[in-house]
């Protein structure tokens, strides 16, 4: 029915046009292709806005600092069961998927992590550690600050309180990789002599199952990061898996061109493969932040409560984008 300029529209207009940009969704699935699309616009304006570029910026400088220490917990974890010198051999063997840049560099560290992870029960080992967890912490404190962003949500908690927090998802994701490593290790070393086909389909399966521990990792970030009330896990969903997605694809397609196209080796020289990993952790970082605004934004489509617990009016939810309903301005 057409509305004439200046003329409110009717109740059951603004019902119908609720329905159909999903303002009543109980769940994210349930948000239709207009709602959507209010969604992706909001979350495009979001992600482009300085703050969150210039924080993956901050992420990804101490992403690479930490990518070290997090790398000899996993791997003192991984000694368990092998040898340093096993443990080299065998993910010497993940790097192939790597470019080439990337790969020299890699190996390189290998073969110096697995022998620190050798001596880290050692005073000196220990000490190196924990100061060398100190930029893996500070990446993740700075992670969270980024989270509260994506959710419109003001940091509350105390510092202490973030970094405990930072430290216990450090820690966390570096048994996580040590049981990635151990399987990818092993599967590795067993399809290494063996015919292309094989390989190819090793090769595909450990991308696949890196995609989905990536989006359950996701997930859990977005749940237990920010400052707010937990969402249910239903709204948790759509970003961690478009944000697995996108990234999955990102890197693929980085990782081809600087490998066929790329002409880092000739621009930086020596540098190149800290600027193909700083530019690549910056993307994935900023990819972490838009998973976590196409979250936000899509509670924000819906009226109905998204926090866990019985369902609360709005304004008393304990989360910015749970209370904050639409319709909005210019929508």
């Amino acid at each position: 029915m057409a509305v004439v300029r200046g003329e409110r529209p009717s109740r059951g207009a603004r019902s119908r046009d609720g329905a159909r940009r999903g303002h009543e969704a109980h769940s994210p699935h349930l948000i239709p292709a207009a709602g959507w699309r209010r969604v992706l616009r909001r979350v495009v304006r979001q992600v482009l806005s300085d703050r969150l570029m210039v924080q993956s910026a901050g992420v990804a400088f101490f992403a690479v600092l930490s990518v070290a220490p997090v790398l000899v917990t996993a791997l003192s974890i991984y000694g368990f069961v092998n040898t340093p010198e096993t443990a080299r051999r065998q993910l010497s063997g993940l790097a192939d998927v790597l470019p080439t840049d990337l790969d020299a560099i890699v190996t390189d560290q290998l073969t110096t992590i697995t022998a620190a992870s050798a001596q880290v029960l050692t005073f000196r080992g220990l000490t190196g550690l924990v100061v060398a967890l100190w930029t893996a912490t500070t990446a993740m404190t700075y992670l969270i600050d980024g989270l509260g962003i994506a959710y419109h949500q003001p940091e509350s908690r105390s510092f202490p309180h973030r970094v405990g927090l930072a430290l216990v998802f450090v820690l966390g994701g570096a048994v996580l990789l040590a049981a990635l490593l151990t399987v990818a290790g092993v599967a590795a070393a067993e399809v290494a002599g063996s015919s292309g086909p094989l390989r190819l389909a090793a090769r595909v399966l450990s991308w696949l199952a890196l995609a989905a521990l990536m989006a359950v990792a996701l997930a859990v970030l977005y749940r237990f990061g920010p400052d707010r009330a937990r969402a249910r896990w239903r709204w948790l969903t759509p970003g961690s898996v478009l944000a697995t997605v996108v990234w999955l694809a990102v890197t693929l397609g980085f990782f081809s061109y600087v490998q066929s196209l790329g002409s880092y080796q000739s621009t930086y020289g020596s540098l190149a493969g800290v600027a193909i990993s700083m530019f690549w952790l910056w993307t994935t970082v900023l990819l972490i932040f838009f998973g976590a605004a196409v979250n936000a934004e899509a509670e924000r489509q819906t009226v109905r409560d998204s926090t866990v617990g019985p369902e609360q009016p709005a304004g008393t939810r304990g989360a910015v984008v749970a209370d904050d309903t639409p319709p909005y301005p210019g929508e």
